[in-house]
């Protein structure tokens, strides 16, 4: 079944190069990175926003809201193209400030005008709530949720609607770095390419935890081993399976560091490859790496490096690109990029790979990059539009 759904969705992207492109974003509060605390209060936006893409020619139209909702940082997309799901914080919430309460909001996708038609919304069951993700079968969504250190699993109805809750774990421990990593901090929550496993990328304990996860009854259970480690205060951020699913890349931000994994899915365990920075180690300045994606041909892969907001330290704002060694999985610097503009939170590879959009939060920008599939080189298109606070990219296909 699994395969089947795979398969359709793959069909149904290389079948056409027109896409919707929606965009989350930050409404306006104030939040805590790294013990600083820093304010959204300067963004006009509404919610979350769409934009048409030709994948053909790297063509963004202008944007326009899809639907008005507090906070919708990340978005995820159902395999079949029909539902989109956002997570939100409450910027009136009481508490400490990596403790919003929030709640995750479920739409249906009208492909025709690109607009969200809001189905309801749930409890994240979790505080300060920074992923979502979802199954292969789409029938659960995976929350992360950083403020209360802990994750949670929510099924979907057969009308894309928000079911009940059938997963939770409260994560515990801590680790180095005294400012940030007392706690537990979830950051990224996601499948495994046989949908058998969760694996979660935790900031606050420099682990890369691994689930046993049910597809039929949406509960988690730890295996054994349960996690690898990164390298102490390295802070977990992103995580990504190759297009094989033979190796596994966890992207850490206080660091600046790729580790590469190997993957065994049989076992559910990740076997340290190789440890690769980021920015080159004469770069003087401050770096939070924040997003990688792998390329879908497999050859290559991209992370985003930033300054962090409210610092005065000079930051990167740029798109590393390193080749992939099929072999093994180990990574070689070919480039970094400049952004296009100021903290590049997030990006995304569209469908094809034939084009990469930049979205860089502070500038209010999405760049568009011409990506070559031959040496994974990027080149400014001249392509961009005006985005408030862009904070994720998810592309959805539609008939031309």
């Amino acid at each position: 079944m699994i395969a089947a759904l795979l398969l359709i969705s793959q069909a149904a992207s290389t079948q056409s190069n027109q896409y919707l492109v929606y965009f989350g974003t930050y409404t306006g509060f104030k939040y805590v990175h790294h013990s600083r605390t820093y304010g959204v209060g300067e963004s006009h936006s509404k919610g979350i926003y769409f934009a048409r893409f030709n994948a053909a020619t790297g063509d963004l139209s202008a944007v326009q809201v899809a639907a008005e909702v507090v906070n919708p940082s990340f978005l995820t997309i159902s395999p079949n193209h029909k539902f989109l799901y956002a997570v939100s914080e409450d910027p009136l919430s009481v508490g400490p400030p990596l403790d919003h309460s929030s709640y995750v909001s479920a739409f249906a996708i009208e492909a025709s005008t690109g607009n969200l038609r809001f189905l309801n919304s749930a409890p994240a069951s979790g505080t300060s709530t920074c992923y979502i993700s979802i199954d292969h079968t789409g029938r659960y969504v995976f929350l992360a949720n950083f403020g209360s250190g802990s994750i949670s699993v929510i099924r979907t109805r057969d009308d894309g609607s928000l079911g009940e809750l059938t997963g939770f774990i409260q994560n515990v421990g801590s680790s180095v770095d005294r400012s940030i990593q007392t706690d537990p901090h979830p950051h990224w929550i996601g499948v495994s390419p046989d949908n058998r496993h969760v694996i979660v990328s935790d900031l606050g304990l420099d682990r890369v935890q691994i689930y046993n996860f049910d597809a039929a009854t949406g509960m988690l259970s730890p295996p054994s081993p349960p996690f690898a480690t990164v390298y102490p205060g390295g802070g977990p951020r992103h995580f990504a399976f190759d297009p094989s699913g033979r190796f596994g890349y966890q992207l850490s931000e206080m660091s600046g560091i790729v580790d590469v994994f190997r993957w065994d899915a049989a076992k559910g365990t990740l076997t340290t490859v190789q440890r690769v920075h980021t920015v080159p180690h004469d770069f003087f300045g401050g770096n939070h790496s924040a997003e990688l994606e792998i390329h879908p041909n497999g050859k290559f892969l991209y992370e985003s490096n930033r300054r962090t907001q409210g610092e005065t330290v000079r930051g990167p704002d740029t798109i590393g690109v390193f080749s992939i060694d099929p072999s093994n999985g180990t990574l070689a610097r070919i480039e970094e990029v400049p952004s296009g503009g100021t903290m590049p939170r997030n990006f995304a590879l569209d469908p094809h790979g034939a084009y990469l959009l930049s979205a860089n939060q502070l500038s209010n920008n999405v760049v568009v990059f011409k990506v070559d599939d031959r040496t994974g080189r990027l080149s400014k298109t001249g392509i961009e539009t005006t985005v408030d606070t862009p904070v994720c990219i998810k592309f959805v296909p539609v008939a031309p």
